[in-house]
C-alpha cells in the first residue's frame, strides 16, 4: 500500500487539484501536497500515518487544496484510540470554501463519533452545522475505533456515505441524500477534537480523492457598491471576476475611470475618475463585458449612487403598512424619502412602542441600503413572496429583513436611529381606519394618501385598492392623491372631484374639500346633507384652519355606513372669532357607483 502510494506521489504534480492520494509515505505533510492549519498538533509517525499530538484540549485541523466535487469519491482510513464521544471525535472535510474554519466555512464533512456514536454527513453554512445523513447509532461505540470512510457525490448533488469496520469485508451504506447548498470545493481537510488526555489518540491515512471540478453555472452577484470621496467607486462581487474586458462608465459627465485597481482575490475593484463627485447629484454606473472566471455574466449591470447626506427629522415617513398579512404573503412596512437627498438608511431601526412608552428591540435595516429622493422602501420577512403576491412592478423596492410580527388590531410603529434617541416618524395604526367596504382587513394594507399629510391622522390613510391585490409595497400607493391645487385664489372652498366613487377600487375613492383663507385665525364647520336636508355626517366642528389645506370625505356617514349613490350637499362655513368675519358656501357632491 505504501509503495504504491509513493509511486503515485511522484506523479502527483501532473494531476489536477481534483485528484489526490495522500499516504504520508514521504514522512511529512508539508509538501506533495501541502497541508496547512494547526500544524503543531500533527506529526507523521514511524508507521507512516498522520497522528495527533495535542498537549491540551483542542480542535485541530489540516487542509489542502482540492477542487474535486462533481462525480467525486472521497476515501480515508481513520483510527481513534478511544471511545469517541461529543468531546472526542474526528471529522473529514470533503469540501470547504476556505482552509481556516475557525470562523466557519461553507462545505460538507463526515463526523466520526459524537453523542450518538455514529458516522454521519453534515452540511456547514458559516457556523451553522446540519446533519444531512444520520448513520447507524452506536456504530463507533468501540475502543479503539478503527474504520474506513467512503463518500460519493455525483454532479446532481447526490451523496452516499459508507463506512467499513476492520471486522467487515465490504462497505456498509450509512445513508444517501441530495443536497446542493454548497456549489463547489476549494479544500479538503481533517479535524479532531480532543480532551487533555486524548491528544495523541487520532490517526489518519490513505486519503484518496478523485473527481471533477464543479461546473460554475451561477451568475456572480454585485454585492458591494460604495462611493469614496472625492473621485472613487468601490465595487465588490461574490466571486473572483475577469476584469480584462470589462468597461465601466458613469453618467453626469464622469465618463470612464482613468484607473482600475483590482484586489488580489479578484473579487473587488476600485475605480478612480478624473472628476470629483458632487453633492446633490445621482450617478449611474454601467458595466459591460464583466464576467466571473467561468464566463458567467452579471445579472445586474447598472446601479445608482451619490454622496449621501444627513437624514433630517422630516425626511422619512411611514407610507404603507400591511399589519395582517394574507395567507400566501407576508407583513410589510413601507417608508418614503420625502427629501431631495440620497439617504443611507442602513442601521435605522423600525420597531414598536410598548404600553409603558419604551421601545421594543425592533429590527435593523440592512447595510448598504440607500434610498433615492422621493422613493419607496418596503421591508418584510419575505420579499419574494410579497413581490409575487401583489404582482409588483420591476421598479418596486422591496427587501427582506429581520422581522417582529405586527399586531393585527393596533400598534405604534416607530422609525428611529440606531441609538433610538431620534425618531423620524411614528404611526399608531388601527384596523378601524380601513374603508367601510373592507369587511375583513386581513391582507389589506393601509396606504398613506400623500406623504405630506400628517402621519397620526386617520384621514391621511386609506385601504389599498382591490386592483393591486390590496397592497403596493415598494412603489407608488394606489390611493396616492396630489393635495396641491391650481384653483383660482378667489375660491375659498372647492371639492375635488365633484363626483367620487368610494368603492375602494383605487379611482376617486375619496373626495377632497380644499380651502384657502385670507388671514390666520379662521375656524370651520363642514357638514354633508342628503337631498332632503338631513345631515348625514359632520366632517369638522370648530376646527382651527391653516392658511390652506383640505378635509376628506370617504363616503361614510356618522353611523359608519356607506352613503347611498346620489347627490349630496356640502355646507362649509368658516369664521374668524377675532374679527367676526364669516364665509359660507354650499356645493353639490355626487356619490357615484362608476
Amino acid at each position: 500500500m505504501k509503495n504504491l502510494g509513493l509511486i503515485f506521489m511522484i506523479f502527483l504534480p501532473f494531476f489536477s487539484f481534483g485528484q489526490m492520494n495522500e499516504t504520508f509515505s514521504d514522512g511529512n505533510f508539508t509538501e506533495n501536497p501541502v497541508w496547512i492549519g494547526t500544524t503543531n498538533n500533527f506529526w507523521v509517525n514511524t508507521s507512516g500515518q498522520l497522528q495527533s499530538k495535542a498537549t491540551t484540549s483542542s480542535t485541530s485541523t489540516l487542509f489542502t487544496i482540492s477542487e474535486a466535487f462533481d462525480d467525486a469519491v472521497w476515501e480515508c482510513w481513520i483510527k481513534i484510540n478511544y471511545n469517541p464521544s461529543s468531546a472526542n471525535y474526528a471529522a473529514i472535510y470533503l469540501a470547504s470554501d476556505n482552509n481556516d474554519i475557525t470562523a466557519g466555512c461553507f462545505g460538507y464533512f463526515v463526523k466520526i463519533g459524537d453523542t450518538q456514536d455514529d458516522v454521519s454527513l453534515w452540511l456547514q453554512e458559516g457556523t451553522k452545522k446540519t446533519k444531512i445523513i444520520d448513520g447507524t447509532d452506536k456504530r463507533t461505540d468501540i475502543n479503539p475505533c478503527e474504520l474506513r470512510i467512503k463518500v460519493t457525490r455525483d454532479a446532481q448533488g447526490n451523496f452516499a456515505l459508507y463506512s467499513k469496520m476492520t471486522s467487515e469485508t465490504a462497505y456498509v451504506l450509512e445513508g444517501t441524500v441530495q443536497n446542493n447548498v454548497v456549489k463547489k470545493c476549494n479544500y479538503v481537510g481533517l479535524m479532531y477534537v480532543n480532551t487533555a488526555t486524548t491528544g495523541s489518540d487520532y490517526y489518519f491515512d490513505d486519503i484518496v480523492v478523485t473527481g471533477n471540478k464543479a461546473q460554475d453555472l451561477e451568475a456572480p452577484v454585485w454585492n458591494l457598491f460604495t462611493l469614496e470621496q472625492p473621485n472613487k467607486l468601490n465595487l465588490g462581487f461574490s466571486e473572483a471576476m475577469d476584469f480584462s474586458k470589462a468597461v465601466f462608465s458613469v453618467d453626469q459627465g464622469m465618463g470612464n475611470p482613468f484607473s482600475e485597481t483590482v484586489s488580489s482575490d479578484k473579487k473587488s475593484v476600485v475605480l478612480s475618475f478624473n472628476s470629483d463627485f458632487e453633492s446633490g447629484k445621482l450617478y449611474t454606473l454601467q458595466i459591460s463585458n464583466l464576467t466571473d472566471l467561468a464566463g458567467n455574466q452579471l445579472t445586474v449591470n447598472e446601479r445608482t449612487i451619490g454622496i449621501c447626506e444627513a437624514i433630517g427629522t422630516n425626511d422619512l415617513v411611514f407610507n404603507e403598512v400591511m399589519f395582517e398579512n394574507p395567507d400566501s404573503s407576508a407583513e410589510y412596512i413601507e417608508i418614503y424619502n420625502k427629501s431631495d437627498k440620497l439617504l443611507d438608511v442602513s442601521g435605522l431601526i423600525f420597531t414598536t412602542r410598548k404600553t409603558d412608552g419604551t421601545l421594543n428591540t425592533g429590527n435593523s435595516i440592512p447595510n448598504q441600503t440607500l434610498l433615492l429622493p422621493q422613493s419607496y422602501l418596503a421591508m418584510t420577512p419575505d420579499a419574494e413572496k410579497v413581490r409575487n403576491y401583489h404582482s409588483c412592478p420591476s421598479e418596486s423596492n422591496i427587501i427582506t429583513t429581520e422581522w417582529s410580527t405586527l399586531n393585527n388590531e393596533s400598534a405604534t410603529l416607530v422609525l428611529t436611529n440606531a441609538k433610538k434617541d431620534t425618531v423620524f416618524d411614528e404611526l399608531t395604526y388601527n384596523t378601524k381606519w380601513h374603508h367601510a367596504l373592507v369587511k375583513n382587513p386581513k391582507g389589506v394594507a393601509l396606504e398613506r394618501i400623500n406623504p405630506d399629510m400628517p402621519t397620526q391622522n386617520s384621514s391621511s390613510w386609506h385601504s389599498a385598492a382591490s386592483e393591486v391585490n390590496y397592497g403596493t409595497p415598494g412603489y407608488k400607493n394606489s390611493q396616492f392623491r396630489e393635495i396641491s391645487s391650481n384653483e383660482k385664489p378667489e375660491k375659498f372652498v372647492w371639492t375635488e372631484p365633484e363626483a367620487f366613487s368610494p368603492d375602494n377600487d383605487g379611482v376617486d375613492d375619496v373626495c377632497f374639500i380644499h380651502y384657502k383663507t385670507d388671514t390666520n385665525g379662521y375656524v370651520a364647520n363642514a357638514l354633508i346633507f342628503n337631498a332632503v336636508g338631513v345631515k348625514i355626517v359632520q366632517l369638522a366642528a370648530n376646527i382651527l384652519l391653516a392658511n390652506e389645506g383640505f378635509l376628506t370625505w370617504d363616503g361614510k356617514t356618522d353611523k359608519g355606513k356607506n352613503a347611498n349613490v346620489g347627490v349630496y350637499v356640502l355646507y362649509f362655513e368658516m369664521f374668524n372669532p377675532q374679527t367676526g368675519f364669516r364665509k359660507q358656501q354650499k356645493m353639490p357632491i355626487v356619490v357615484s357607483s362608476r
